[in-house]
Parts: structure tokens; sequence; C-alpha cells
């Protein structure tokens, strides 16, 4: 596990810019109030608040949760990971918490090295379980995303809320770029791969390359009417905003 951790960080510093070219910067971090935030480009992903260490793609999430549930912190939440600062900032907040991984060939339902098992095109939870559901670069790796929206929408009481982000792309519609046949992943061009913390480099098989201009309506077809785009800003250096989802259940 401890090599899988390196190789993902060694994989995530060839993508900085040079040296001479990092910037620091101060601004509110969400989770952990008052920071320096270090830039190592001029991207959400490849900035990090220096006192938690968190990137700001993970960190968006946080300010449209706090938003949405506008200090109401008895609300029921369902967070499709087991690590990462959004689930830092709910384990802190909420006591009613569940969180899951994926681990396939696994009983879903069931805990697996204590983590609960879970796929969320198929979740086990019964429906209008939930006051919000959040994940960060999940649906990129889900092979069937629709019907995870639709899975999310299922569990969600009404005016609860899906509030998530994946990476976005400005392009005219989203391309699915693999597919699940037979049980293997087939990829219909150039394999594409994400480092993934349980995983290590390049272990998260990506289905898709979601569009910015279409990734609402895909949310909508769930069921969801009222969704938008957020744009994060955290600190001027992380150079373009950090879109998050927010998508509620009427």
């Amino acid at each position: 596990m401890q090599f899988k951790r390196i190789s993902s960080i060694i994989r995530y510093l060839s993508w900085a810019d040079p040296f001479y070219k990092w910037k620091i910067s101060r601004g509110e971090c969400p989770l952990c109030g008052k920071s320096y935030f270090i830039s190592l480009k001029n991207n959400p992903f490849l900035t990090r608040c220096l006192t938690c260490k968190a990137n700001i793609t993970n960190l968006a999430l946080i300010p449209v949760i706090k938003a949405h549930v506008n200090n109401d912190y008895s609300k029921h939440v369902y967070e499709l990971s087991s690590y990462g600062s959004t689930l830092d900032f709910l384990k802190r907040h909420f006591k009613n918490l569940v969180f899951s991984e994926y681990f396939p060939g696994k009983k879903f339902g069931e805990t697996v090295n204590g983590i609960l098992n879970e796929d969320v095109q198929h979740l086990t939870f019964n429906n209008n379980s939930f006051d919000m559901v959040t994940s960060n670069q999940v649906f990129e790796h889900v092979p069937d995303d629709r019907k995870g929206y639709a899975e999310c929408y299922r569990v969600l009481r009404k005016g609860g809320a899906y509030i998530f982000a994946v990476p976005l792309y400005d392009i005219e519609k989203t391309v699915q770029i693999a597919s699940v046949i037979n049980d293997e992943v087939v990829f219909s061009g150039e394999p594409e791969y994400h480092d993934s913390r349980l995983g290590g480099a390049k272990s998260a098989p990506v289905f898709y390359r979601h569009s910015l201009n279409d990734i609402c309506d895909r949310v909508k077809l769930a069921g969801f009417i009222n969704v938008t785009l957020k744009e994060i800003m955290l600190v001027p250096s992380q150079g373009t905003p950090q879109m998050v989802v927010y998508a509620v259940k009427e």
C-alpha cells in the first residue's frame, strides 16, 4: 500500500509546473479555516492547502454542502468514499453519516475490512434514506453513470441534494470511452486510468469524459429538476474555478 501511495505522489508531481513557477497564496480553507495554499500549477487539482494538505478539487464540495444544510447538521448523509477532505468534514459535523467504497467481487451491502461495500449503480439502501449524497471524482469510473445518478435520486428524500464533482471538459457532449463487456473493461480508444488511494497509480479505469455543457442534463434524466453548476474559487492561484454539480430532489 505504501508503494502504491508513493507512486501516485510521483505521478501527481509530474503534472506540476517547474519549481520556480509555483505560487503561495493565502485564503480560507473550507475544512480548516485561514491557511496558505501552494499552487504547483494554475489548476484546482494542483493547488493544496498547506494546513490540511487537501487539494481544491477535493475541498470544493464543502462550501456547497455548507450552503445546502444551512447549519442543520442533523441530516442523514451518504458519501461514496472512505477517505478525503469531504469525508473529514462530514465526520466532524454529521452524526448520521454512512460512507462506502466499491470492492468488486465482494458482496454489496456488507463490510470489507470494516468499510461498507456499495455499487452506486445498485445501491442496497431503501428509497428515501438520506437527506444528502456526496461524491468526488467517482462518476467518471462508473460504467453506467446515468444508472448511478438514478440510484442517488432514489435514495434521497424530497428536498435532499446530490452534491458531486467529476472532471469536466469543455466539449459538446459527454463521451463514453469504455464499457464493460463479459465482465471485462473494453476501451473504444486509448485506455485511460486514474490513480486511486486504495488501488494506487493508474488503477481506476475511466469510462467517461464528462462535458460541462451537458452534465446537468444527464443528471436531470435521473429525475432531478433543479440541477446547477457551482463555481468554487478558494484562491486566485488555482487559476480556474472547480465546478461542483448541485442537484436537488423536489
